[in-house]
């Protein structure tokens, strides 16, 4: 949670893909989907408090967590084997996309955090998602 690490809003990744796909040149090349900058998980959590209008207790959970939650859900298992992806910053670069391309869409992560809540709220006032908790 304090190690900074790139994020990318997905409907910023979806807008680049889309550019990507609909030029032949860029087929059979691997590219970068950067996103707006870097972050850690402890601004994560206190930008989506701050969007959500509400505070709840957050925990990390690590390798031995997960490892636990592994032995009944097994798709945790694969996430203790990715942790090493947290351990340092992760900054993709952006210089191949912004060179072939052009400017990279990038949603600040206060806005995608917000955006992303109030969709996720919406789906639940809608009975979408049951583990929501409605707001008053």
């Amino acid at each position: 949670m304090k190690v900074p690490r790139e994020y990318i809003y997905l409907p910023d990744a979806a807008v680049m893909v889309v550019e990507l796909a609909s030029r032949e040149k860029t087929y059979g090349q691997n590219w970068n989907i950067p996103g707006s900058g870097i972050i850690s998980g402890h601004d994560i959590v206190r930008l989506a408090q701050k969007a959500a209008g509400r505070s709840k207790p957050v925990m990390a959970l690590g390798r031995v967590g997960l490892s636990l939650i592994g032995l009944g859900v097994p798709v945790m298992k694969e996430i203790v084997e990715m942790l090493y992806l947290t351990e340092e910053p992760l900054i993709l670069s952006r210089q191949k996309y912004v060179e072939r391309i052009g400017p990279v869409v990038a949603t600040s992560f206060e806005e995608g955090i917000k955006l992303t809540i109030k969709e996720l709220e919406l789906r639940g006032s809608r009975g979408e998602y049951i583990f929501l908790e409605k707001s008053n």
